[in-house]
C-alpha cells in the first residue's frame, strides 16, 4: 500500500536491524482490517542507537472533517493547515529533555496536498514532501502519513513518548501505537487521557 512506502524503506529495514522480526505489524489482525477508521489513527515508533523513526497514519477525516478533493476555500486552507502543523514534530511528540532529540526530517503523503500549497513550496534542508494522487487512495476513503526522523543525542534516556496529536486535532479520539526498541517490542492504545507511550 502507498501509505506503508516510507514504513517498508525505513522503519521496517530498522527493526530487522535490532533483530525484530516483523511480520507485518504487532497489531492485532483485526486492527489491521480497521486500518481507515474515523477517530481512530496509527503511530509507529523504531528506535536504532540514536535514530528514533516515526509514522503517523490517518484518515484525513481526523485532520480536516472530509475526505474529499477540497471544493473551498476553507476546505483548501484546512488541509494546508494540518500539513503545517503535522510538520512540527518536535510540538507534536514530546520527547525527554535528557534524550536531546532533534527532529531532522519529515515527509508527509496525502492526495491532494500539493494543490492547495500550490506554489508556496516547502524546500527545506532536510524536509521531503510527497503528495500521491491514485485513485486507489482517495475514492472513498483518504488517509495522511507522516514521517519522521529524529536523532538523539543520548538514546538511553528516551524511555518514553508522550504526543499532543489530540490537543491540536480534536477529531481524533484513539490512536493505536506500536514500538520498537532495544528493550523489546509492544503495542498500547492511547487516548486523550492516556498520551504516553512507554519505550
Amino acid at each position: 500500500m502507498l501509505v506503508h512506502s516510507w514504513l517498508s524503506r525505513n522503519v521496517l529495514p530498522a527493526l530487522a536491524g535490532l533483530g525484530v522480526i516483523v511480520a507485518a505489524t504487532p497489531l492485532p489482525a483485526s486492527a489491521q482490517h480497521a486500518a481507515h477508521e474515523h477517530g481512530v489513527a496509527r503511530l509507529s515508533a523504531a528506535l536504532e542507537g540514536g535514530e528514533l523513526l516515526l509514522e503517523f497514519l490517518t484518515p484525513l477525516d481526523n485532520l480536516v472533517g472530509f475526505e474529499h478533493a477540497p471544493t473551498t476555500a476553507a476546505q483548501r486552507q484546512a488541509l494546508a493547515d494540518a500539513a503545517a502543523r503535522l510538520r512540527e514534530g518536535g510540538r507534536l511528540f514530546v520527547l525527554p529533555e535528557a534524550a536531546a532529540c532533534v527532529q531532522r526530517t519529515v515527509e508527509i503523503e496525502a492526495p491532494w496536498l500539493s494543490e492547495v500549497e500550490g506554489a508556496r513550496g516547502h524546500d527545506h534542508d532536510h524536509e521531503h514532501e510527497h503528495e500521491h494522487e491514485h485513485a486507489g487512495e482517495v475514492r472513498g476513503h483518504a488517509d495522511l502519513v507522516a514521517s519522521y526522523q529524529f536523532v538523539c543525542g543520548q538514546p538511553a534516556a528516551l524511555d518514553a513518548l508522550d504526543t499532543r496529536l489530540f490537543e491540536f486535532f480534536p477529531r481524533l479520539h484513539e490512536i493505536r501505537a506500536e514500538r520498537a526498541t532495544p528493550h523489546g517490542q509492544g503495542a498500547t492504545v492511547l487516548r486523550p487521557g492516556a498520551t504516553t507511550m512507554a519505550f
